[in-house]
């Protein structure tokens, strides 16, 4: 019964102390690092909430050395975790683009700004990205190319 009090202050308190039943063992506070906080995209382009039921979604994405997205949008405020790797994300009307490594987070290009991004490394990149969307509404746009 103990074990379980415990346990569940642990989870429910979320506190940065040791949650251990045991009083001799000694643990480490919990460190913490803000990655990414902005009001902006990494090209400048304002965040902004669409309307709805709010749905948060986190997704791992594996791009093989070379790999390009198709040219798409965001209708939703995201942000990216390089978790390994080498990516480049490029802008198609204006050519601006941005490169990002390991261990680099970024807010993720909003609204109706069209891009695409690409593996530049020699190696598989792995991203993470957490959107801050609304239910049924698609996380990726597709551009139709002529």
């Amino acid at each position: 019964m103990r074990a379980l009090i415990v346990s569940t202050i642990c989870l429910t308190g979320l506190l940065a102390v040791s949650c251990s039943n045991r009083k001799d063992q000694a643990s480490a506070p919990i460190k913490s690092d803000v990655l990414v906080s902005s009001t902006e995209s990494w090209d400048g382009e304002r965040v902004s909430y669409p309307q709805g039921k709010a749905e948060m979604t986190l997704i791992r994405a594996v791009f093989p050395p070379g790999a390009k997205t198709p040219i798409h949008t965001h209708p939703q405020p995201g942000v990216v975790y390089v978790e390994k790797g080498w990516i480049k994300c490029t802008l198609t009307e204006s050519g601006k683009a941005r490169e990002f490594r390991r261990g680099e987070a970024f807010v993720a290009s909003t609204g109706d700004t069209q891009h695409a991004c690409e593996n530049i490394g020699n190696e598989d990149a792995v991203v993470f990205v957490a959107w801050a969307g609304v239910e049924g509404v698609p996380l990726k746009q597709p551009v139709k190319t002529e």
